[in-house]
C-alpha cells in the first residue's frame, strides 16, 4: 500500500452525531486523509478497518476516532485493512448464483437423507427409551376412542371361538420378551372389514371379518403373529414418532418421554389409518414366520390367508380391509412359501 494513492467519494459520520457529510477520503504513502467541508483528518491507513462486502451494498470504513466513512464498494478497498479475514471467499460466494443453487441443492439433499435415514434411526432410539408401561396406557386410550368414535362395535363371534383363538394366542407369545403385555380384542368393524391391528403397549385387535375369513385358526394365528411382530420390534411406537419429526428430534436431545406428547396427539386416527413402511412389513413378516417355525406351524398359512384376503379386495374393491394398513405384495406371499419350506432365510435371519 506503500507509494500508492486512490481517492474514495461517500459520507463521513463523526460518530456523536447521526449526521452525514459529503467527503473524500484519500489514501498516500500509508496514510489516510478525511476531507469534509473545508476540514481534515489524518489517519494511519493500517488503522482502517473495512466492513465485509455484502453483495453490491455500499461499504464502512471505520476510522480510529470512532467515526465512519460510507462510500461505495470498489476494488480499491480490498487494498485495505478488512474487518473479517474470510472476507475475499464470502464475497465470492455471495457473487455466484451456480455456488447458490448448488449449496441450495446440496441442502435439500441433506434434509432429505436425514429424513430418510436419520429420522428412523431416530425414531428407533427413541422407541428404544420409552417403556412398554407408557406406551401401553397409549394404546388403551386409542382403543377407548376407537370405541367411542363407532369404528368399532362389539364383537359378534362366539365366546368359544373367542376364548379358543386366545389359549392358541398365548402358547405363540408365551416366551417372548413381551409376554405379559399382549392382550387380544375381537371388534365388530363394518367400516374396515376384514383387518388386524397391533396397539402400543401389546393390545391387539382382530375384527370379526378377518376371523371368519381365514378357514383355521392357523391362518387367524399367522396374522396375529405379523401384529406381534409389531409390537416386539416396536414399530407402532417407531411409525408414529417418525411421523412427528420435532417430537423424536426434542425426545432425542432431552431424553424426556413428556415431549412425545405432540406426536402421540393424534394416535387413535393413526393407528387406524397407519400404512407401515416396506422394511417395518418385512420385518414383521420374519418375525411371523420364525415365531410360526418355533411353534410347528407352517408360513403357508400366512400365504394363503394373504391370498385370499386379495381375492376377496379384487371382488370388493371399494371395502377397506387390511390391505389399506398392510399392502400385499407377490414378493411377501413368496418369501411367506420359500421360508414354509425351508428354502434360504429371511431378511433379518440373514443380517
Amino acid at each position: 500500500m506503500n507509494g500508492a494513492w486512490f481517492a474514495l467519494r461517500g459520507y463521513y459520520y463523526d460518530g456523536r452525531q447521526p449526521l452525514r457529510r459529503s467527503a473524500t477520503l484519500e489514501i498516500a504513502a500509508g496514510e489516510a486523509t478525511l476531507l469534509w467541508e473545508e476540514q481534515s483528518r489524518r489517519y494511519r491507513a493500517s488503522g482502517l478497518l473495512v466492513s465485509p462486502r455484502v453483495g453490491r451494498a455500499d461499504r464502512f470504513i471505520a476510522l480510529p476516532d470512532g467515526g465512519q466513512f460510507q462510500c461505495s464498494n470498489t476494488a480499491a478497498l480490498d487494498r485495505l485493512p478488512q474487518h473479517s479475514a474470510t472476507e475475499g471467499a464470502v464475497a465470492w460466494l455471495e457473487q455466484r448464483v451456480a455456488v447458490a443453487v448448488a449449496s441450495v441443492v446440496l441442502i435439500v439433499a441433506l434434509l432429505a437423507g436425514g429424513y430418510q435415514y436419520g429420522l428412523p434411526a431416530a425414531a428407533q432410539q427413541v422407541a428404544a427409551k420409552i417403556p412398554l408401561e407408557t406406551e401401553q396406557t397409549l394404546g388403551e386410550q386409542a382403543l377407548v376412542w376407537l370405541d367411542d368414535s363407532d369404528w368399532f362395535q362389539p364383537s359378534e363371534l362366539g365366546q368359544e371361538t373367542q376364548d379358543r383363538i386366545r389359549w392358541k394366542l398365548e402358547e405363540l407369545y408365551a416366551e417372548l420378551p413381551y409376554a405379559q403385555h399382549y392382550r387380544l380384542e375381537f371388534r365388530q368393524a363394518e367400516y374396515i372389514g376384514a383387518n388386524a391391528f397391533a396397539m402400543p403397549g401389546g393390545t391387539l385387535v382382530i375384527t370379526d371379518d378377518m376371523v371368519n375369513l381365514a378357514e383355521s385358526d392357523e391362518e387367524v394365528l399367522a396374522i396375529l403373529a405379523h401384529e406381534i411382530g409389531h409390537v416386539e420390534l416396536r414399530h407402532v411406537m417407531r411409525h408414529v414418532l417418525q411421523d412427528s419429526a420435532v417430537a423424536v428430534a426434542a425426545a432425542a436431545i432431552t431424553g424426556d418421554a413428556a415431549t412425545l406428547s405432540v406426536a402421540v396427539a393424534g394416535l387413535p386416527s393413526v393407528l387406524a389409518q397407519a400404512e407401515y413402511s416396506r422394511d417395518f412389513e418385512s420385518e414383521a413378516d420374519d418375525f411371523a414366520f420364525r415365531l410360526l417355525r418355533d411353534h410347528g406351524m407352517s408360513p403357508e398359512a400366512f400365504a394363503t390367508v394373504m391370498e385370499r384376503i386379495e381375492g376377496d379386495c379384487e371382488c370388493d374393491p371399494g371395502a377397506l380391509d387390511f390391505l389399506s394398513t398392510h399392502p400385499i405384495t407377490g414378493e411377501r406371499i413368496e418369501r411367506a412359501r420359500a421360508a414354509a419350506q425351508g428354502l434360504g432365510t429371511t431378511e433379518s435371519e440373514s443380517k
